[in-house]
């Protein structure tokens, strides 16, 4: 065979696996041209930690309940100013994901650990009373009461380790509509509805080294890395029934949860590629959208204007994108649980 004739199979593989890559679509089915091949493995093995590590981040800002402790609209007092509820929280996720900074190979499939860590954020939230409602029977008021929240959150990844990028942060803004406000005889009944937008994190680093770009998305690395990162950003809209009622300063407040996550994710992997080096391929502005059901129970002690709140939760899985390795450490079917801390000043 001539140099001429190994230069163009050459180019015409190159082509084969590069065009693909070009074009980006949604995380269920970008890995999906490239078969059942051990490329076609890394990449959902990636695809899948993408996939998982976003509806956990998104729980780890959201939580359970939006105002800890109570599920009650606050109302308007009488005079001017509204009632204020004022909140300093730490959410905690159990998160779990395929280990992406390591990959082994037997008998042709590819094999991840699972990767586990408490993830936590810091956080504040506010709710202000808007309007106060209407009584439908003595004792018996707040219906159509509404509230406006707002929260802010910091991810402080820094403190996770080196594997994840700079801290994150997030805004959070909406309402919460009442169907009975706490009395002696009912308890606090609730809808909200908050929309949350959170930075960019990271996690993995492909390339350590200069990166130099072979084909398309495919490109070469000299030094070390990981087999895989993932970096994105994330929206949410968070959806929360809740009731909840106080004895003696002692309260509990149960409800459910409801939340969309919105992604445009960007993941890389080292593969094998042409002539036996080592590939990195890229993907980027990959579309990945969860959606979550969830449940939780806030325990509050309350003096006065002040409380004491705990909260544990649990949120629901997913089936694993295809493709991905049935020989994983990791199961994407399991739930996450999460909990938060925090103590509320109600004005």
């Amino acid at each position: 065979m001539t140099m001429t004739n190994r230069w163009m199979i050459s180019a015409a593989a190159a082509a084969l696996i590069a065009s693909p890559l070009a074009a980006q679509g949604n995380i269920e089915s970008v890995c999906a041209s490239f078969s059942k091949s051990e490329v076609g493995g890394r990449c959902a093995a990636v695809a899948q930690a993408v996939d998982a590590a976003q509806p956990q981040l998104g729980i780890l800002l959201a939580g359970g309940n939006p105002t800890l402790g109570t599920a009650s609209t606050g109302g308007v007092r009488l005079g001017i100013l509204p009632r204020v509820s004022l909140t300093g929280r730490v959410n905690v996720v159990g998160a779990r994901l395929p280990d992406i900074r390591d990959v082994r190979t037997s008998g042709g499939e590819v094999q991840t650990d699972e990767f586990s860590v408490p993830a936590p954020a810091v956080g504040a939230n506010v709710s202000v009373g808007l309007t106060q409602g209407f009584s439908v029977a003595p004792m018996i008021g707040g219906f159509g009461a509404i509230d406006l929240l707002g929260s802010v959150t910091v991810l402080p990844l820094s403190l996770a380790g080196d594997d994840f990028g700079d801290n994150a942060y997030s805004w959070g803004a909406g309402a919460r509509v009442g169907l009975v406000r706490e009395s002696f005889v009912t308890p606090g009944v609730s809808l909200s509805l908050m929309y949350r937008d959170l930075g960019d994190v990271r996690f993995g680093e492909v390339c350590e080294g200069t990166e130099v770009v072979t084909s398309g998305n495919q490109s070469t690395c000299a030094a070390g890395g990981d087999f895989g990162e993932l970096g994105f950003g994330l929206t949410n809209w968070s959806g929360r029934l809740a009731a909840s009622k106080r004895l003696l300063g002692l309260g509990a407040t149960l409800g459910v949860g409801y939340d969309q996550f919105d992604t445009d994710a960007n993941f890389a992997f080292r593969a094998p590629g042409l002539g036996g080096t080592e590939q990195i391929y890229r993907f980027n502005d990959v579309t990945v959208d969860n959606d979550r059901w969830s449940a939780f129970l806030d325990l509050s002690y309350t003096v006065l204007v002040g409380s004491l709140v705990g909260e544990v939760g649990w949120m629901q899985g997913a089936d694993a994108i295809a493709g991905f390795p049935s020989t994983s450490d990791f199961d994407p079917d399991q739930g996450t649980f999460f909990g938060s801390i925090g103590a509320r000043l109600s004005l």
